[in-house]
């Protein structure tokens, strides 16, 4: 007689070797789906790719994950899909995960928004259109080009800057009010 991890073990090994199940779609309905988390378990392929099981009912592979409200609220309500078109679920609650699933799908995550806080600028310098910009980060000392400034740091109000490089980068000031007087004075100035 099977034991329930003897079991589970052999399900998601028929998991990492089976093909992919069709994803239905009706085009006329646009409810959202609210996925259970207790209903879903995430995996990695033998390649890396994310899965996703929902128990007693199909096998995802090749699934993305995106965050719904990835400023004003990060933590909840993300979105499960196949590719960037096909829309699986959402979970509202990922907190409420397994732990190894809430791993997998925080690593998918942080992969997607990899976004580095400005904590300090040193130099903001424009040369033929181009801005190089010498910061601080949270994952240390950074320098990046910009080009187009307008179209390339979006304000969201109060004081947000979000940052993109020439390579698509992501950079973030949460709120520049906060910087040294230096750091706000290089953003007033290029602003």
């Amino acid at each position: 007689m099977n034991t329930k991890k003897e079991k589970m073990s052999k399900d998601i090994t028929a998991l990492e070797s089976g093909p992919p199940l069709p994803v239905t779609l009706n085009d006329n309905d646009f409810t959202p789906r609210y996925l259970d988390p207790e209903q879903i378990r995430l995996f990695r392929s033998p390649m890396g790719a994310l899965r996703l099981e929902i128990l007693e009912e199909v096998c995802y592979t090749r699934v993305t994950a995106r965050r719904i409200l990835p400023l004003s609220d990060p933590d909840r309500y993300i979105s499960l899909g196949v590719g960037e078109e096909v829309e699986i679920g959402i979970i509202e609650y990922p907190s409420r995960l397994d732990s190894e699933s809430l791993k997998i799908l925080r690593e998918e995550l942080d992969k997607r928004y990899f976004t580095p806080v400005i904590q300090k600028i040193h130099r903001v310098k424009e040369r033929f259109g181009i801005h190089d910009w010498e910061v601080e980060t949270s994952r240390g000392r950074v320098t990046f080009s910009v080009q187009g400034l307008h179209q390339n740091v979006k304000q969201v109000p109060p004081a947000r800057l979000l940052v993109t490089d020439v390579r698509g980068n992501r950079y973030d000031i949460p709120d520049y009010h906060r910087l040294d007087s230096h750091s706000f004075n290089q953003i007033q100035r290029h602003l």
